[in-house]
């Protein structure tokens, strides 16, 4: 389940737009919507690229009705490493709770992060790399991420809106609209810190569903390591997939801890 859970994770683009003014909050900077944008991607470009690093990672699985009710729940305990780009994971433990029954499930999800390990160890060693398969557990690229550069923003329009709080702080939020309606760009909103211009917070979702993918909403929020790494913290996704004879709900959530970046 998980292998393919995450692989419905596709490419992140983003774009430009008219210019619009915080006017609501004196003590915020009165800046434009790009003048924003260009902070963003300044300390995006200045952060440090961290190719080598392990984290401990509690992934809590909900199998959910057609009212968005939990059916089953599953808490997977794992090990995830990053090595020159190239993921891995360890299966410390996973149970199923169903009704009245818990099941160990432990098995059944290592042997699932082998295949997985065994796939990737395959792609990083051949010409050519799955798109959707080096999506599996939130490893998007930089520019997925946050596509502030100058090569994605003719591709999208941005707004800045009135600042919204994020745990008690007054923060720019940036939104972004796809003008290329397709399923390798997202749409998405961001939270910014006005003073250091890191992004706090995302939301994001396709600019178009593909095929029987009828919701796909993820919301992260990040956190910086000694060092100025940025990192995931938490990840939260919502997806619905309709299939002619079966419709599949899934929420999931991430919470990544005991990061270590390694030489």
């Amino acid at each position: 389940m998980i292998a393919s859970f995450w692989a419905v994770f596709m490419v992140v683009c983003i774009p430009s737009s008219p210019v619009h003014f915080f006017s609501s909050n004196p003590d915020l900077p009165q800046l434009s919507t790009m003048e924003v944008v260009e902070k963003v991607q300044a300390k995006i470009v200045s952060t440090p690229e961290m190719k080598n690093w392990q984290a401990s990672v509690l992934t809590t699985l909900y199998e959910m009705d057609k009212n968005w009710e939990p059916k089953k729940k599953t808490v997977i305990q794992k090990l995830t490493t990053v090595r020159n780009k190239k993921r891995s994971e360890k299966i410390l433990s996973a149970t199923e709770y169903h009704e009245d029954k818990i099941k160990d499930v432990t098995a059944k999800y290592r042997e699932e992060a082998a295949k997985f390990n065994k796939k990737n160890e395959a792609n990083a060693n051949g010409e050519e790399k799955s798109r959707r398969g080096r999506h599996r557990g939130l490893d998007l690229e930089r520019d997925e991420f946050f596509p502030f550069g100058e090569s994605r923003k003719q591709d999208y329009e941005y707004a800045l809106h009135q600042e919204r709080s994020n745990n008690g702080l007054e923060v720019y939020v940036i939104e972004t609209r796809s003008q290329v309606k397709s399923s390798d760009y997202f749409e998405g909103v961001y939270h910014i810190h006005p003073e250091t211009f890191d992004v706090l917070h995302a939301e994001l979702r396709p600019a178009k569903f593909p095929g029987p993918l009828k919701l796909l909403e993820m919301r992260l929020d990040f956190d910086r390591l000694p060092g100025g790494y940025l990192v995931v913290k938490t990840a939260k996704v919502r997806i619905h997939v309709g299939l002619i004879i079966k419709n599949i709900r899934i929420e999931s959530e991430e919470i990544y801890s005991d990061y270590r970046v390694m030489d």
